[in-house]
């Protein structure tokens, strides 16, 4: 069923000559017999051995595919092949040579293909793997088509046009990429230890960690559902780049004035702009029925002389790039969340605006503060969303506002900061709420998974918990004396999930300080429920 062929290479050896010493492939029989002969018309006697570190396995079977594997010595193939024949009378089918006739390159392409298209970052994910590929000297990929063949992508992507490639490229290119290339039962982890102390040089940490995610998620696919034959994934005890960075910018001085004050200039030149364009109806009529590019031109650039003062006089404020940035620091939505939002899912009589999938994949209501709502019927409905801007549009405009508030270099300001920034002011406002909020809450408002995301914001809530720590002190009905100790009853406002969530990253010790107790005379208990009889 199995057969070993031994395919070392024949060593050709004359005794205490070394430089005489010569390899040569095991089907290089005419080579090795002329080389003999020449060293016997020297006088010399030479000798043959095999090297025995390499052998080919063949297995031949009706019913089952053709394997030829390799093997470094005598006993791995010895093993090998016990292995297949036992498998085989058992009935199972494992293509072992599939992992050797498949390049990592390979690989890379059929997730692009099949599996990428199914997630939301499916342009990102293929942007950086054309780039892998093309530094592997391999051809691009056609996003768009694969996205036209997909069966099922992605719920955000059905009907998307994908950009048109451009030739160029905004990421460097990488040398160690090249070892897409090889097959992939021999991509180690070395090959990725290589690629990322190459990368580390041009790019930030955590632009190579997620350019890792995508190879460790093509490794599973292969290995978990293609089921391409690996004795180990490539990926196990690959090291990955270690980096903080996690942003604490927030708005200071008088930095929101400025960012408003640009974001109103931003809204007044493209509502003087939409002005300028309904007084130009007809010239642009008339540009597009010119014979020439100059023609063209030319009739535009009168245009915009004659009705540039016309517009400015007579163009109706639209505040929409402001309501947006309000919007984010109101609600703390995410950059796509608020761009995404339709008018359908707002709901401005009951302050609630749906967002139907979020980061973590699961929905959830905004709360809309009133003066939100204010300046939200304010916005014509001339869309389907509220914010009818593309993501390039707003990335271009927020440039230009950053710059005309002073709002770059060392005091650079991010789109995403105006989530920080609204948590924040979220968490901050706990402290002159009655009752005040936990972090349960501040996940509610966020959108957070996991409460240990908002971890970073447990300190602005230690006012607020230590107000409420005072007023149950001070209430007689929910404090006992036992033994001369004060501790809270049962069912008292202030719980040990309030002081657990706070002490994780606040200690307990300048919580209770501003209620003039000192910590040994504190006893937090609770009671247990009694045990029944089952």
């Amino acid at each position: 069923m199995a057969s070993i062929e031994n395919r070392s290479k024949i060593q050709v050896t004359v005794k205490n000559r070394a430089d005489l010493t010569k390899s040569f492939e095991y089907s290089a029989a005419k080579a090795i017999k002329v080389y003999v002969e020449q060293l016997k018309a020297q006088g010399f006697k030479p000798k043959l051995a095999s090297l025995n570190n390499h052998y080919a396995i063949r297995a031949r079977q009706v019913g089952y595919p053709d394997l030829c594997l390799f093997a470094s010595s005598e006993e791995e193939a010895i093993d090998i092949k016990q292995r297949i024949e036992s498998e085989r009378r058992r009935g199972i089918l494992i293509d072992y040579g599939l992992a050797r006739r498949t390049s990592f390159a390979d690989i890379l392409i059929r997730y692009l293909r099949e599996e990428a298209p199914r997630h939301k970052s499916f342009e990102v994910e293929g942007y950086k793997i054309n780039a892998i590929l093309q530094d592997a000297g391999l051809p691009r990929e056609d996003m768009g088509a694969i996205l036209a063949a997909h069966p099922n992508p992605h719920a955000t992507l059905k009907g998307k046009q994908m950009r048109k490639p451009t030739g160029a490229r905004m990421s460097e290119p990488s040398d160690a990429s090249r070892f897409v290339r090889k097959p992939f039962a021999d991509v180690v982890p070395e090959d990725f230890r290589d690629y990322i102390d190459e990368r580390l040089q041009v790019v930030a940490a955590s632009t190579v960690d997620r350019e890792i995610d995508i190879f460790a998620a093509a490794c599973n696919a292969a290995i978990d559902m293609w089921r391409v034959p690996c004795v180990k994934s490539p990926m196990d005890g690959v090291r990955r780049p270690t980096y903080y960075n996690e942003r604490d910018r927030r708005l200071k001085g008088d930095e929101e004035a400025r960012l408003l004050a640009a974001v109103r200039a931003e809204d007044q030149t493209k509502s003087i702009e939409r002005r300028l364009e309904q007084l130009m109806q007809e010239e642009r009529s008339d540009a597009n029925e010119a014979s020439t590019v100059y023609r063209r031109k030319k009739i535009v650039k009168a245009a915009r002389e004659q009705y540039q003062h016309e517009a400015e006089q007579t163009y109706t404020h639209v505040a929409l790039l402001e309501t947006l940035i309000q919007f984010l620091l109101m609600t703390g939505a995410r950059r796509s969340e608020a761009l995404n939002l339709t008018w359908s899912r707002l709901d401005l009589d009951r302050q609630t605006a749906l967002l139907p999938e979020t980061k973590n994949g699961r929905a959830r209501k905004l709360p809309i503060r009133e003066d939100l709502v204010h300046m939200l019927r304010a916005l014509p409905r001339i869309s389907d969303h509220v914010f009818p801007v593309t993501i390039d549009g707003l990335r271009k405009a927020w440039v230009r506002i950053c710059a005309a508030a002073n709002l770059t270099g060392d005091d650079e300001l991010r789109i995403h900061d105006l989530r920080h920034e609204a948590i924040s002011r979220v968490a901050e406002a706990a402290s002159n709420t009655p009752g005040g909020f936990t972090l349960v809450d501040l996940q509610a408002f966020s959108g957070h998974r996991d409460t240990r995301m908002l971890l970073r914001y447990a300190h602005l809530c230690a006012q607020s918990l230590a107000k409420r720590l005072d007023a149950a002190f001070a209430d007689s009905d929910q404090v006992a004396a036992h033994h001369g100790v004060r501790r809270l009853k049962k069912g008292a406002a202030v719980t040990m999930g309030d002081l657990c969530n706070a002490t994780q990253s606040t200690p307990l010790q300048p919580l209770l300080q501003p209620l003039s107790i000192q910590l040994p005379s504190v006893r937090l208990t609770w009671e247990r429920a009694p045990y029944k009889a089952v």
